[in-house]
């Protein structure tokens, strides 16, 4: 006759405990597995939902009054910011002794601006960008800070914020750079007015 060792109280405790960890690996693996199938749905439902969102959205533009529809009516025209004329000017602010910088816009092309983005630097003498600004120039309505559209051969002053350590004392040793960072030009809508639809 064999006698049977009984299972010591350590002995139950770890094989529970691995029970326990099995058991908890699994119902992990579960809730990820099905956390994973939600997420896709959601995101194949969201990319569907956009997807129609942008096939619908001419037609949308379309059914809007035509005051509104008419200053979403632009474009992205990269090739228009050869047209952009920039010029940085750093004046001397006589009560802080500091010196405000601002930018002069000029709009040599034919169309009217929509929107203007600008990043403006100031820089060292070696090239090292000492001073940031992101500016936008032009917006497709002018309301409060909104500055609204560069109409064509108009010119525009923007003042930037000065910074503390820009003093008199820098100003030979700057020089700027102005990248336009975006730029859109408004096309107006055929049926709007047949004067507008005619202009170049």
């Amino acid at each position: 006759m064999v006698a049977q060792s009984r299972m010591s109280p350590f002995t139950a405790m770890f094989l529970a405990a691995g029970l326990v960890v099995v058991a908890a690996i699994g119902a992990g693996t579960a809730v990820t597995m099905y956390g994973i199938s939600v997420v896709d749905q959601k995101a194949s439902g969201i990319l569907a939902l956009a997807h129609d969102t942008v096939q619908g959205l001419p037609e949308f533009i379309e059914k809007l009054p035509p005051a509104l529809a008419d200053l979403l009516h632009d474009r992205r025209a990269p090739e228009y910011a050869s047209r952009i004329e920039t010029k940085v000017v750093l004046a001397e602010d006589s009560a802080s002794g500091l010196l405000v910088p601002s930018v002069e816009i000029i709009n040599r092309g034919t169309e009217v601006v929509s929107v203007l983005g600008l990043r403006v630097n100031l820089l060292n003498r070696e090239g090292a960008p000492l001073y940031e600004w992101s500016e936008l120039a032009a917006a497709p309505v002018s309301f409060e800070e909104l500055r609204g559209p560069l109409m064509p051969g108009s010119m525009r002053y923007i003042v930037l914020s000065p910074h503390r350590g820009l003093t008199r004392e820098q100003r030979d040793e700057l020089r700027s750079a102005v990248e336009i960072c975006d730029i859109r030009v408004w096309r107006p809508r055929p049926d709007a007015d047949p004067r507008l639809a005619s202009a170049p």
